[in-house]
Order: C-alpha cells, then structure tokens, then sequence
C-alpha cells in the first residue's frame, strides 16, 4: 500500500510538472462526518480536521484536473441518555477531481481512495476492530478562487460519498461534508 501511495504521489507530481499552467494548493479545514450503518439510527455527525496539499494541473481554457494527497479525521458519533460515543477513523486519501471554472466560481468532481491510518474506537461495536483498510469514494463540490497576491484564496466546500463498505459483520459506509480555506500558488 505504502508503494501504490508513493508510485501516486510521484505520478501526480510528474504529471504537474509536464503541464503549462500548474498551481499548489497546502490547504487545510474540518471535515463534518458521519457513517451510513445498517440497522442502527442514533448515528450523529462528527467534526474532525483535514488537510492537505493539492496540484491544479490546467488542461484547457476552463478545465482543469486536481489531484490530491490529504490528511482527514471521519468517523461518527452516537448519543444514548447523557452518554456521547465516538469513533474517530484518521485516513490518508487521494481524490483526483476534474475541474470546471467559470470566473472565480468553479465546480469539481472525482474518485478518491482513503487508506486508514489509526482509529480511535469509543463506541465499542463489532465493525470497529473488523474495518476494512482502504476507503473508495466520490466527492463532488463547488468553491471560490479570489485573486489575492501571486496567487488565489481558495474556498472549497464538497460532499465525500464512501461506496467501501468498511466492515466484514456490518454494512458501514463513510459520508461527509468537507469544507477547506486554501491558496494556490502558480509554479509556472
């Protein structure tokens, strides 16, 4: 796993580099998390951090093609009385997403691939010692690219939806909502 994240990375990087217009983009904010679970209600959304480090590689006049190596806390919370559990699940994932600007507006959607790194489990179910490594997804957004300096403020706000089910005994899927402040700057 470690060498599919490396060969990805160098990949990315590669592929930035060969392009004409190329931007990073460190970028860091909260990820508001909650899991789909089969049979159970009672699951409440999570607040956790995210960030990471982008390349917005253009690949015409208003496309563009930003992959993506990110640090991201989800999981879930449940309530019962006065008693709150988590579970905290700490990924690093990959999304490479196809980009459509218009003005400082832009939309973006694509794939991504999460590989868990650690978890913290308070909730004490069966799936939590018993998940899954790797995490397939989609996510989809919109955000802003306002001009500031050499460069631009992002604000970028997207829906995470897991299609992995995560666990072996129960049907566990990631959901989220992602909302990031970042800046790209051009490196050519």
């Amino acid at each position: 796993m470690k060498k599919l994240i490396l060969a990805s990375v160098l990949f990315l990087a590669g592929t930035a580099v060969k392009a004409q217009q190329v931007s990073l983009i460190p970028k860091a904010g909260i990820n508001i998390s909650k899991q789909a679970i089969e049979d159970i209600d009672g699951e409440k959304m999570k607040v956790g951090f995210q960030g990471g480090v982008g390349f917005n590689i253009a690949t015409g006049k208003n496309f563009s093609v930003q992959p993506e190596l990110n640090y991201i806390s989800k999981g879930t919370k449940f309530e019962a009385g006065n008693i709150n559990r988590k579970l905290n699940l700490n990924y690093l994932e990959i999304p490479v997403l196809a980009k459509y600007s218009f003005g400082p507006a832009y939309v973006n959607a694509g794939p991504s691939i999460g590989l868990l790194i650690s978890k913290k489990d308070e909730v004490r179910q069966n799936y939590g010692t018993e998940l899954k490594k790797l995490d397939f997804g989609v996510q989809m957004g919109a955000g802003l690219a306002l001009p500031l300096g050499i460069g631009k403020v992002i604000v970028d706000g997207r829906y995470a939806l897991g299609l992995s089910e995560l666990s072996k005994n129960v049907n566990v899927k990631n959901r989220g909502i992602i909302a990031s402040l970042g800046y790209s700057i051009p490196l050519k």
